[in-house]
């Protein structure tokens, strides 16, 4: 097996892993665009809440419906703080994904040089390998002796 095809079989292996690498960033991206609109509907939900509370109640309220809408605001307070860690921790997971796969990549564009070298090489040879048969094929019939 020549040099250029076993690098080619490494070229391929390196191929997979980029494309694997970039098939997890994308995953990962895509949680991310979820979990973002996700915390954008918490958001939404509880200034919409907010607002109707006041303008139903107007003026006047009992302390029990302002401790109950004071409760839900809370929890949904929460609900919004544990979205906006979960999208941190995406965020962070879609960096790290991001330069695995331009490592990958990177890795896999090197290959792919190498490989591109190798087949140059090998064309030089075959062309110069030509070059001779054709060179000792001409000298063959220029210099053939006499009959």
């Amino acid at each position: 097996m020549t040099r250029r095809k076993r690098m080619e079989t490494v070229k391929v292996v390196m191929d997979d892993k980029a494309e694997q690498a970039a098939r997890e960033m994308a995953s990962v991206r895509q949680q991310h665009d979820t979990e973002a609109q996700r915390l954008e509907q918490l958001q939404v939900f509880r200034d919409e809440y907010r607002r109707q509370f006041f303008r139903a109640q107007g003026a006047s309220f009992s302390a029990f419906r302002l401790r109950d809408f004071n409760a839900f605001i809370a929890r949904l307070d929460n609900a919004i703080a544990q979205q906006r860690q979960q999208l941190e921790r995406l965020e962070r997971q879609l960096t790290s994904s991001r330069s695995r796969w331009q490592q990958e990549q990177t890795r896999a564009d090197a290959m792919d040089r190498v490989v591109d070298g190798y087949r140059a090489a090998e064309r030089r040879q075959a062309d110069r390998a030509e070059q001779r048969q054709h060179d000792e094929l001409n000298n063959r019939r220029y210099f053939r002796p006499p009959r």
